[in-house]
């Protein structure tokens, strides 16, 4: 479980750490320059949602992500819907806020989880 946790932990730093870099190229409307990140956070969403709900993450999960996440537990509000908006669109400003917003739900329901299965 603990390895679990400090996954977790270490994806919402980064995201912390470097979303502040998306959102200047949003704001110099630099699209380009902000999709490649978009897409490396949208994967790293995906593996957060993995680990708040203990489960090991691999190729498939990310082939086949739609499938994949249906079948966990404990998701954010609408999550299916909102990651295949940020997927098909990483390089728009409202894709980087639906990320954003996402990351935040998940830091504090994955704690929630957590503390419930322990």
């Amino acid at each position: 479980m603990e390895q679990y946790i400090e996954q977790l932990t270490e994806i919402f730093k980064e995201w912390k750490e470097k979303s502040p870099f998306i959102a200047e190229c949003f704001k110099k409307r630099d699209r380009n320059k902000a999709k490649e990140p978009m897409i490396y956070f949208f994967h790293q969403f995906l593996k957060a949602l993995f680990f708040g709900n203990r489960k090991m993450v691999d190729e498939q999960v990310f082939l086949k992500w739609k499938e994949n996440v249906k079948k966990l537990n404990g998701l954010p509000v609408n999550a299916i819907e909102r990651l295949s908006f940020i997927e098909e669109q990483p390089d728009h400003y409202q894709s980087f806020i639906q990320l954003s917003e996402l990351f935040s739900e998940w830091e504090k329901k994955s704690v929630i989880l957590f503390k419930r299965k322990t």
